[in-house]
């Protein structure tokens, strides 16, 4: 039978910090008709005084949606700061645009029962029958604390170990993979006893057909997470070991070769800010370079994956375009320097 779910918006560090959160969420637009035993289902809701019948699903508000016209085009991104603003953004939708939460939402309840989402009609109806309960206050999640990165998990080979995860508080994400980054939504939200992180990234069908899914969350450590969507599963784990630094980007020299030091330029990608002119969907392509003019021009990248500094410290230009259309986003620069860490 399907039960009505209340969303909360959970931030991971909820469960990995043993506090409380609010709502939050995401997902793919459906507007199919809400069966009639979920209809009864939500009449019911109001007898129900103990609170022991029905579970909700809750999502942790703030957190963006983009959506899509019926051609999949981006039309705008748009801000969720609660129930209400999101139960009148599903409401006010036209029926043939689509939205960046992945379906089905489902799990086990509390009371050993399972539910299904699929349709925004149907989460609609569910936020509307959880608005009255008091949001939860929310606590800074470990997800926005640094970065995760794709490390490799035994038996789950994947193609995308030694990317990087990037979650921002706004519900906001970058995916840095080698040089390119890929940008999207995230949230996480609770169903009974498990937690779910709900990944939407763009303008890679390879990409999103292996990220875009509400995968189940099983925490390992405070540092260490395991997700999983049926037969796969990925290993997550949260790197702080490349601070984004005024200083610019310091790596350990060498010992026998002092003011030295082989830098994987691809691991700084995100400390690079993205300008504000971004539009927030189309993938962006890093290349480095030893001089402004060979930035200026796009000529001569070295290399992102080693490179050894020619002085100490070193200036590095940075050259951001759009990954398909070569098109200029940005020019910068970072500062690369060899420490001494003994």
């Amino acid at each position: 039978m399907k039960e009505l779910v209340k969303l909360l918006l959970l931030s991971l560090g909820v469960i990995l910090l043993s506090c409380e959160n609010e709502p939050l969420g995401e997902m793919n637009l459906n507007r199919n008709t809400i069966d009639e035993e979920l209809v009864d289902l939500i009449k019911g809701i109001s007898q129900i005084e103990d609170g022991t019948g029905i579970d909700c699903i809750r999502f942790s508000y703030a957190f963006v949606v983009f959506t899509f016209d019926a051609n999949m085009e981006f039309i705008e991104a748009t801000a969720i700061r609660g129930d209400q603003e999101f139960s009148n953004f599903l409401g006010a939708l036209e029926d043939d645009y689509s939205i960046s939460i992945n379906y089905p939402i489902s799990g086990t309840l509390n009371n050993g029962d399972l539910v299904e989402i699929n349709t925004n009609e149907e989460l609609k109806q569910a936020i509307d029958a959880c608005r009255a309960e008091e949001l939860r206050r929310r606590c800074n999640g470990t997800l926005i604390d640094c970065v995760w990165k794709v490390t490799e998990l035994e038996g789950y080979p994947n193609d995308y170990e030694e990317a990087y995860y990037k979650m921002r508080y706004d519900g906001t994400i970058q995916f840095h993979l080698m040089n390119e980054v890929y940008f999207g939504t995230w949230t996480t939200l609770s169903i009974g006893p498990d937690v779910f992180l709900n990944i939407d990234l763009n303008d890679n069908p390879d990409i999103e057909a292996f990220w875009n899914l509400n995968w189940k969350v099983e925490l390992r450590s405070n540092a260490q997470i395991e997700i999983i969507s049926d037969s796969t599963r990925v290993l997550m784990e949260r790197d702080c070991t490349i601070p984004c630094r005024l200083e610019g980007y310091q790596v350990c020299e060498w010992e026998d070769d002092p003011g030295f030091a082989n830098f994987i330029l691809k691991n700084y990608t995100p400390c690079i800010p993205i300008p504000y002119e971004h539009d927030m969907v189309s993938a962006v392509l890093y290349s480095f370079y030893e001089t402004e003019e060979d930035a200026a021009t796009g000529i001569n990248p070295i290399s992102y994956l080693e490179y050894i500094n020619s002085s100490n410290p070193q200036t590095v230009y940075v050259r951001l375009t759009y990954k398909e259309s070569g098109e200029l986003l940005d020019f910068t620069e970072i500062v690369i320097e060899a420490i001494n860490c003994t």
